[in-house]
């Protein structure tokens, strides 16, 4: 376990490194200095930024020099402003809160084969749907599909598919509840499905379009069913994630998402979830998704491995 720890800290430290470049709305002023936050209201005669240490500042449109927003529904925009022309704007076209609400549709499909002496196939496909009321609450339904075999003898089959609520419950916006269930199934791991209902908080430390990051922790009910004749488990479990997401360039993402399973009778007994994914958007429908997911389960069935590595190549698509 210690070692799994420790490799999964490497990847998550090693993408932190990008996080001193993540972008905000920056304000320059004309005596040298600059504000940096999430610009919230602006008049003809001040502006006001949200920023970490000061809280919301009020900014006097005529000491301003330029601004620099990144707008919100389209993180690819972004635009260098003067004063006079960011005031004329009307206020939709900057952050509102309570009054944005975003969908994000889109379904990916990958097909791998090797042939020759190996004859290798590889099906994998996934589905997402978000509806977004930015800062105050969001619904998300996915799933994913994955398929292969080797010399015409199917050696893997699996599904996996969640529906999920959050709401903020605070000013502040960063702090939310979730209330999420879980379904799965691994025909090769003897499981014929698990259910997992699940409850929790979390925290929202970075949410711009070019990095975010956030953690969150909730309890859950898992229920397992087998294929085999062992006897269906049912047990409670903690389930602690952690999530970031930063910009390279203009159309790549990587991203890194972490799920802990550990039951609440014996911590020993655990499953770890990680999706490593690198994004490549060739333009404003299509991408190119590669995924290296990794499944681990520290107590699996007899006969079973306890690790699970697959790396996916799909092509995504967003309408």
């Amino acid at each position: 376990m210690r070692t799994r720890l420790i490799y999964l800290a490497i990847i998550m430290l090693s993408i932190l490194g990008f996080l001193n470049t993540a972008l905000a709305d920056e304000i320059y002023l004309k005596n040298g200095d600059k504000v940096s936050g999430r610009i919230v209201k602006k008049t003809q005669e001040n502006i006001s930024i949200e920023t970490d240490a000061m809280g919301i500042v009020s900014i006097n449109t005529a000491s301003i020099e330029k601004i620099k927003a990144v707008q919100a529904i389209h993180p690819e925009a972004i635009t260098t402003k003067t004063p006079k022309a960011l005031a004329s704007e009307t206020p939709a076209e900057l952050p509102a809160e309570n009054k944005q609400i975003v969908w994000v549709k889109e379904a990916a499909l990958g097909y791998n084969r090797v042939t020759g002496n190996s004859r290798e196939s590889q099906l994998s496909g996934s589905f997402l749907i978000n509806r977004n009321n930015i800062r105050v609450n969001e619904w998300t339904l996915k799933g994913n599909l994955y398929y292969s075999s080797t010399k015409r003898k199917m050696d893997a089959q699996k599904w996996y598919s969640s529906g999920r609520y959050g709401y903020s419950f605070t000013s502040t916006k960063r702090w939310y509840n979730f209330y999420k269930i879980e379904a799965d199934h691994d025909r090769f791991a003897d499981i014929d499905y698990r259910l997992v209902p699940s409850a929790g908080v979390g925290y929202w430390f970075f949410d711009t379009p070019d990095f975010k990051l956030m953690t969150e922790a909730g309890i859950g009910f898992e229920h397992t069913a087998y294929r085999s004749n062992i006897k269906d488990g049912s047990e409670w479990v903690l389930i602690p994630r952690a999530f970031l997401e930063k910009r390279l360039f203009d159309n790549t993402t990587i991203s890194q998402d972490i799920f802990y399973y550990p039951t609440l009778e014996n911590f020993r007994n655990y499953r770890l979830r990680s999706s490593t994914t690198l994004n490549v958007a060739m333009n404003k429908r299509f991408s190119i998704r590669v995924s290296l997911i990794d499944e681990y389960n520290s107590l699996p069935p007899e006969d079973v491995k306890e690790n699970d590595l697959r790396l996916i190549t799909a092509l995504a698509c967003s309408f």
